[in-house]
């Protein structure tokens, strides 16, 4: 009879570990989108540094995304374009469809010419 309580202590001693080890890896930062997100903000980051002086809709680069608030769209479709959820083609189709009357291309050409280069 001595060890069926000894058996309940190891077993809830057990469980105990088996959820504070899965609290920790919980926190441990391993998301499966995190290093999607890390890239896109890189990405982000590249295009406002080497972009930022160019015009979308009346905007600089750099003044889009500080207003990110305000202009979500445009800071959420530049980071798709970064992670690979959206073609250079539909990134550059919802630019001018959203910013109308205004010559949005330098900047496109711009930004989707960061896709492809190597720098950070």
């Amino acid at each position: 009879m001595n060890t069926i309580p000894g058996k309940r202590k190891t077993l809830v001693a057990a469980l105990i570990c088996l959820v504070a080890v899965a609290f920790l890896a919980g926190c441990s930062g391993f998301h499966p989108v995190g290093p999607k997100r890390a890239k896109s903000s890189n990405f982000l980051r590249k295009v406002e540094r080497n972009c930022g002086r160019y015009r979308v809709g009346g905007h600089t680069v750099t003044s889009l995304f500080s207003m990110n608030t305000s202009e979500p769209l445009f800071v959420s479709w530049t980071s798709a374009l970064g992670s690979g959820d959206i073609s250079k083609e539909k990134y550059a189709k919802s630019i001018n469809g959203f910013y109308q009357n205004s010559n949005n291309e330098a900047a496109i050409r711009c930004i989707v010419r960061q896709k492809g280069s190597g720098r950070k």
